[in-house]
């Protein structure tokens, strides 16, 4: 185990690697009505790099395997051609600014990743039984708003989780080679589990018996349990959808109208419903089946009765029966404003 940890975060296990933008980096290419296309174009995938991005060769990377495994490693980057290949198509959802976890900012896309299973490389290494999380250290380091400085960014996922589901360490998204501002070398990709749990710039992982005790694991991304003084991860990506078509302030004639978007969550998505008068009445849209871990495209035939002001607004249920709320919440409904004319 990596000893004691302190309150800021975990102590550096690697050299700290040069930093090719030392600021926060945030791009949003892509606003609501422009995500139109089922898999996202990697160009138009946001970026969130909360301590900058740091500078990686991939002769000089490593990935140590450590923690509650039989046999510690530590691979370089071509030892991942030796784990048999694979390709994830999943959401990736940014969960929001942690500090205003009750804001929807809908930073939303659907891409292809490639890289090997993490439970290949655990089975490799021959991780405990008694191992119950995985810790995953990045390599980029610094502060987040007037936090401590940051040795690591460090998250945690369940072992059962990671042991059931294709989380991968990946090294390429949409058939190229990671950028450096999306992970280059190699990154977690957690499908089903919001983006700020997919680590970037991978450099360890850790098999534990506990939760890391790390800023982003402890302080920030937990949610309160309403009606208890306890929390819970912000780990499973809950229900949610965007209406894509028509887009916000568009003006439309009162004819035939396709209300479209996407909706998805950490399960399938079972139902999605369209409100045209702002939340008072709903009907139910046409949902397209799931294809794995990604997002589900709804449409909604809607005829308007007059001309005038019209509030659209979109809410998805999941298989587990979850279903967005109205408002205040990150994964609240989306609401559209839109004119119609004669």
């Amino acid at each position: 185990m990596t000893g004691d940890n302190e309150r800021e975060g975990l102590r550096r296990v690697t050299p700290k690697p040069e930093l090719a933008v030392q600021e926060p980096v945030l791009e949003f290419p892509l606003s609501p009505e422009t995500n139109t296309d089922f898999m996202t174009p990697s160009e138009k995938l946001f970026v969130l790099a909360h301590l900058g991005v740091p500078r990686i060769r991939s002769d000089a990377w490593s990935l140590d395997i450590v923690g509650l495994v039989g046999s510690p490693r530590s691979l370089r980057y071509g030892d991942l051609a030796q784990f048999t290949p694979k390709t994830v198509a999943t959401t990736l959802q940014c969960a929001g600014n942690p500090l205003e976890p009750t804001r929807a900012m809908r930073l939303i896309a659907n891409v292809e990743w490639r890289g090997v299973l993490l439970r290949d490389i655990l089975e490799q290494a021959q991780v405990a039984r008694s191992c119950r999380y995985i810790w995953g250290f990045g390599l980029d380091y610094g502060t987040f708003f007037s936090s401590p400085h940051q040795e690591h960014y460090v998250k945690d996922l369940p072992m059962e989780y990671v042991a059931t589901h294709d989380v991968i360490v990946a090294t390429h998204l949409n058939g190229e080679l990671l950028s450096p501002k999306h992970g280059f070398p190699a990154r977690i990709v957690a499908p089903g589990y919001y983006g700020t749990n997919s680590v970037k710039w991978l450099c360890r992982i850790e098999a534990a018996d506990r939760r890391a005790n790390a800023y982003f694991t402890k302080e920030l991304y937990n949610d309160r349990i309403p009606g208890s003084d306890a929390a819970k991860p912000v780990w499973e990506i809950e229900p949610e959808s965007l209406i894509v078509s028509p887009g916000k302030g568009r003006e439309l004639k009162a004819s035939a109208i396709v209300i479209s978007g996407w909706a998805w969550s950490t399960s399938d998505i079972t139902s999605v419903e369209l409100s045209t008068d702002g939340g008072k009445t709903w009907a139910a849209a046409e949902v397209e089946p799931r294809k794995g871990p990604t997002w589900q495209r709804f449409r909604h035939r809607w005829i308007p009765n007059r001309a005038g002001q019209y509030a659209l607004l979109s809410r998805a249920t999941d298989r587990i029966g979850r279903s967005q709320p109205l408002d205040g919440a990150r994964n609240s409904v989306h609401r559209v404003d839109v004119s119609v004319v004669d």
